[in-house]
């Protein structure tokens, strides 16, 4: 009898085992169909999606103990599991965490620079676009300002007088800074140190400036000793920590309606009645930087190309700080010649085999869908082949890249477009052994910085004065040289990589 409870005991221990295993592994199912939905298409975690896996598993803690520690859930850990997920399915994918595991919103520090130059831009006689482009940008930010702090910065650098709000209302935004330092020239390696050393971890640092370097006295000062002094500045400053920070430069136009100095004389203004550029530096961590254009509360901030005034922006960064999602297409209206897809691959292709050139044209042309949303790159670089790279055994080229339109969402293909927004057509005229290619869009210095720079600014009546600051492209150049000598080769925004076969 003993013999028969025991046994019947042991049963029980067991089947209850059994069904405890069974209840754990559905709840890890309906886990990870949540984490399909929520990064599948786009591959990224951000903040609203980290809230529901977080009330997820705060709601089935019992079944997910191994991603607590005690009852604080175990940030790494779940990232862990996130990557290692993504990772063994077929094809598998690499996971964006963006605002995850910090701050719900970033603090910011925002410096507005208050040189003899810059506060005509807020003139009564100006249409009020410099006041309105920075109030709009300060207001699209989220969250409430009583983490965020305002600088004044000229020869020196210093805390606001006021509170934020204080600033958004203020109808003249200089006049509140009258008096803060020597406005006659702004200490550019004391304000770029401050973004880069001073920014931290959870942060957003704003600059607004004209950009113009200069130094304490220039009279009489050769231009081209006052280029290479810039130059040599920020080779100065821009040393390591340009790995972990990116810079992003947009080029605005304002009116301006008051006293402009020269470079060799700035004691005594000429008054100048017009269009002249300013520019709002961005730096924050590269993490942070992708953070604005793929966390939701960010979207309407990250619009830059909306703010009254907006003309063009280029983003400062060493290596591969995006992750597009990208596939081959199988039927699409371009493509000539033969091949396959590798085995394995669902919905996601990277990788093909059995590539023969087209018999009636003798080439072989590949459509690739690409995602470029999300950047803070302008679209007639991104969209400009000869700012790609492509590494490759055979040669390879990007004959146009275009705009997915309608035709190009067939049912068949729709599943491989994903999250695309473009069509990358490549070109091969033949292939003659397995590689490996890698396509990456190049980080250049755009064409328009050159033609944003003059070498004199004395003549405020000159055709190109409105456009034009003065020294711009040698100062951006020392940026970029110092960005360029902490990458591994040339500067990269992203890469896309795959593999042919015969």
């Amino acid at each position: 009898m003993n013999k028969i409870i025991k046994t019947t005991f042991c049963a029980s221990i067991i089947a209850l085992s059994l069904l405890m295993t069974n209840c754990r592994d559905n709840y890890t199912k309906e886990f990870n169909r949540l984490l399909l939905e929520l990064a599948d298409n786009d591959q990224t975690i951000d903040r609203d999606d980290w809230e529901k896996i977080e009330d997820f598993l705060d709601s089935q803690k019992a079944n997910f103990r191994y991603l607590f520690n005690d009852d604080e859930l175990n940030v790494n850990g779940v990232k862990e599991y996130i990557s290692d997920f993504f990772e063994r399915r077929r094809p598998s994918k690499e996971i964006q965490f963006v605002g995850v595991g910090g701050k719900e919103f970033m603090n910011v520090n925002f410096y507005l620079e208050r040189s003899g130059s810059m506060t005509p831009y807020d003139s009564p006689n100006g249409d009020g676009s410099f006041k309105a482009a920075i109030v709009q940008m300060l207001n699209n930010l989220p969250g409430t300002n009583e983490d965020n702090k305002i600088y004044v910065v000229n020869s020196t650098i210093n805390a606001y007088p006021e509170g934020f709000s204080k600033f958004i209302a203020d109808t003249n935004i200089f006049d509140a800074t009258k008096g803060i330092g020597d406005p006659s020239y702004t200490d550019f390696s004391a304000i770029f140190s401050q973004l880069l050393d001073k920014t931290g971890e959870d942060e957003l640092s704003i600059l607004v400036t004209d950009m113009i370097y200069s130094t304490k006295d220039m009279v009489g000062i050769n231009p081209q000793k006052v280029f290479a002094e810039a130059q040599g500045m920020a080779n100065a400053v821009f040393k390591k920590q340009v790995k972990d920070k990116s810079m992003l430069i947009i080029k605005m136009n304002g009116s301006f309606s008051g006293p402009y100095y020269c470079y060799n004389s700035p004691k005594g203004g000429q008054n100048y009645t017009g269009r002249r550029p300013y520019y709002i530096v961005i730096v924050s961590s590269n993490k942070n930087i992708v953070r604005l254009t793929k966390d939701k509360n960010y979207l309407t901030f990250s619009k830059f190309n909306e703010l009254k005034g907006y003309e063009n922006m280029y983003l400062f960064e060493t290596d591969d700080v995006y992750k597009p999602y990208y596939s081959f297409m199988l039927s699409n209206s371009d493509i000539r010649g033969r091949f396959a897809p590798e085995h394995g691959k669902d919905t996601q292709i990277k990788d093909l085999k059995d590539m023969e050139v087209d018999r009636n044209s003798g080439d072989i042309r590949l459509a690739l869908a690409v995602d470029l949303s999300g950047m803070l790159i302008d679209n007639e670089y991104l969209t400009n082949p000869n700012n790609y790279q492509i590494e490759s055994y055979d040669k390879i080229d990007i004959k146009e890249i275009r705009e997915i339109n309608k035709n190009d969402i067939t049912p068949v293909e729709k599943k491989y477009i994903g999250s695309a927004t473009h069509i990358f057509i490549l070109g091969m005229n033949e292939i003659r052994n397995d590689q490996h290619v890698e396509i990456k869009l190049l980080n250049r210095m755009p064409a328009w910085i050159e033609e944003s720079s003059s070498d004199d600014d004395t003549n405020v009546g000159g055709a190109s004065f409105s456009q034009t600051t003065f020294g711009l492209k040698y100062l951006m150049q020392g940026i970029y040289n110092s960005y360029k000598k902490n990458s591994k080769k040339e500067p990269y925004y992203f890469e896309m990589e795959m593999n042919f076969k015969k």
